[in-house]
């Protein structure tokens, strides 16, 4: 016996199956992203967290390798990048003006990871988590 409302939910679900299909293929790294990941850039050396002023790893502003929080320095603006080159699967958390007391803005991807084309404006600290 023939059931349109079966038949509708089932034409949804084949939608949402090949949306999130979608998703996941537009989000997955490039080529590009990973050669990115595979080789840090030449001022970031190995068990750095580096921070860069502009896009594309351009202008390095900072480096830091200890494992604790530490204010950026003034002029990181509001675009840039960075290149977690700590020992692999280390993460790096970035907090806002109140630092630990619920300034939490997001945690990177295990090392080796990076952002291209990030935003240092709400960023004040990070935080090497070693």
């Amino acid at each position: 016996m023939f059931n349109p409302t079966r038949r509708t939910s089932l034409r949804k679900l084949l939608v949402t199956a090949g949306a999130l299909t979608a998703v996941a293929l537009s989000t997955a790294p490039s080529n590009a992203a990973q050669s990115a990941l595979r080789s840090a850039p030449a001022d970031c050396p190995k068990g750095y967290f580096c921070g860069y002023k502009q896009a594309n790893f351009q202008q390095l502003g900072f480096r830091y390798k200890d494992c604790y929080i530490q204010e950026i320095p003034d002029g990181m603006g509001s675009g840039g990048s960075w290149y977690n080159n700590q020992t692999p699967g280390t993460t790096t958390g970035m907090y806002n003006k109140n630092g630990t007391n619920g300034g939490w803005l997001y945690t990177t991807p295990g090392a080796p990871s990076s952002d291209a084309h990030g935003s240092w404006g709400p960023v004040w600290y990070v935080w090497n988590y070693c």
